[in-house]
């Protein structure tokens, strides 16, 4: 029975190890893409993004999707109804489902913008029916562009914005269009500029698949979409949390094009608090495993060449790989236990694993860097840049738990719900979902887990797995003291 348990875990261990492989082989693929693209500043798409004469412009619909958004709705308004673009030729939406104050802010200033000549509508649902993706099926309903410009509460679009989108839609497949963010707020914390360093390595992944020709995640603010590309695909489904994932992944499934502008920017704010951050990702984890399942089957089944394929099945399910890190992080206690100490074969997969690790965090630290505009890597010591590569790969195992929790809640049926995210620290842990209480205890058990996993290692001289259970020690060590943190202080509020 022992010998079958055994070879369970290890085999399961094997095969997250030989995904992780090809993941991060497939990305250093792209990665090199990306930064040839980068040199050579040109893509397919770059001719279109010159501007246009003015009675070449189409009508475009700015819709914005709200729900209790206080602290950023008027300077949301603000700066949409400054946007460079003929005022005949542009309408401008709020999609209103908030239940507090937030409607009445919006409502004085929409008064004010409509009063001096711009066509602003305010438009407010008494539900939440489908949530964002019910909002923006009732917005398109009552829109008259050819265009949807799509912003969530906490961007800023620079005011060129339109201007350097609309051309590139001169392409006729062109179904939707991406455009770069940048984060006002990065440098808030350690917090904020982990999620600036992630969110710009994955942008400038994006660059090297927009390139290559391969299917992209892409993000449903800071966007356009054709409007005959959203009616002929049935428009956003309410099923998923990540209704604009699953939109971009129908309309590339369905030979649409889409392109990625890196250098348009939008400023976005990033969550300043571990609650925040911890409720977002579980989200965010749970609706792409959703999609990645959702519409495998359907992309499998298309022809295409086999790298664009690999590079297809490694980005639809790279939320499935992260949700199986966590799957590890489990077995290490067992496998301390079941290998012994003179198995060399499980000992080469262990340190073939952490080479990967290593490669990967430092190919996403040079993406991050150069996704984010920064250029080269900063100057530092060895010590100090492996210490900062270790900090950053730690920070990514308690996203593995949000992510694997969303997976499990998938499998339990829980597939619709959608917590906001609240913007940097404009909300206390009043009111904060029932989800964020789990996600900590289980950041607590995790914990303790991995620190039990090291002692029972270190007494049987099994020392194979402990650099995986320190890291883990590490990254949910961080994320729990700062859990105190954030009870102490609004404790003290």
């Amino acid at each position: 029975m022992l010998t079958l348990l055994s070879l369970f875990t290890q085999t399961l261990f094997v095969a997250v190890v030989v995904y992780f492989s090809l993941y991060v082989l497939l990305e250093l693929r792209i990665l090199l893409i990306s930064n040839k693209a980068e040199r050579r500043k040109l893509t397919e798409l770059e001719w279109s993004s010159l501007e246009v004469e003015n009675d070449c412009k189409p009508v475009v619909s700015v819709l914005l999707p709200i729900h209790n958004e206080s602290s950023v709705v008027e300077r949301l308004i603000d700066a949409i109804c400054n946007l460079d673009y003929p005022a005949d030729k542009l309408e401008i939406l709020v999609l209103d489902d908030s239940t507090d104050h937030t409607s009445e802010l919006a409502q004085a200033r929409i008064q004010q913008y409509s009063a001096s000549g711009i066509n602003i509508r305010h438009i407010h649902r008494e539900n939440r029916e489908g949530y964002k993706a019910g909002n923006l099926i009732h917005g398109i309903r009552q829109s008259a562009g050819e265009f949807f410009a799509i912003f969530d509460a906490d961007f800023i679009p620079p005011r060129n914005f339109l201007l350097k989108t609309i051309p590139c839609f001169r392409d006729p497949q062109l179904g939707f269009l991406q455009t770069g963010i940048g984060y006002e707020n990065r440098e808030v914390s350690f917090l904020t500029r982990f999620q600036a360093m992630e969110m710009g390595h994955q942008q400038y992944v994006t660059v090297g698949l927009n390139e290559d020709g391969d299917m992209a995640s892409l993000s449903g603010s800071s966007c356009v979409w054709r409007k005959a590309c959203v009616e002929a695909l049935g428009g956003w489904n309410a099923s998923t949390v990540t209704e604009d994932v699953d939109l971009g992944y129908r309309a590339q499934i369905g030979d649409w094009k889409y392109a990625f502008l890196r250098d348009v920017v939008s400023i976005s704010v990033l969550p300043e608090t571990i609650s925040a951050f911890r409720v977002q990702r579980e989200r965010w984890g749970r609706g792409l495993i959703h999609n990645g399942f959702k519409h495998a089957r359907q992309m499998l089944s298309q022809r295409m060449p086999m790298m664009k394929r690999l590079h297809g099945i490694s980005m639809m399910f790279s939320s499935v790989l992260l949700a199986s890190i966590y799957v590890l992080v489990l077995l290490s206690l067992p496998l301390n236990y079941l290998v012994n100490s003179e198995d060399s074969g499980f000992y080469w997969v262990a340190l073939i694993f952490f080479i990967l690790v290593v490669v990967w965090a430092f190919d996403n630290i040079f993406g991050a860097y150069k996704g984010a505009g920064l250029g080269r890597l900063p100057p530092a010591g060895i010590v100090r840049m492996v210490w900062e590569a270790w900090l950053y790969v730690a920070m990514f195992l308690p996203m593995a738990w949000y992510y694997f929790a969303g997976g499990v809640r998938l499998l339990l049926g829980v597939n619709g719900e959608f917590n906001r995210t609240p913007k940097g620290k404009d909300e206390s842990l009043t009111g904060t979902p029932r989800i964020n209480t789990i996600l900590l205890l289980g950041e607590l058990f995790t914990f303790v887990y991995s620190l039990l996993a090291i002692i029972v290692a270190i007494h049987g001289e099994n020392y194979f797995l402990i650099p995986m259970n320190m890291t883990v020690c590490v990254g949910f060590g961080v994320v729990l003291y700062w859990s105190w943190l954030e009870r102490r202080c609004y404790g003290n509020n």
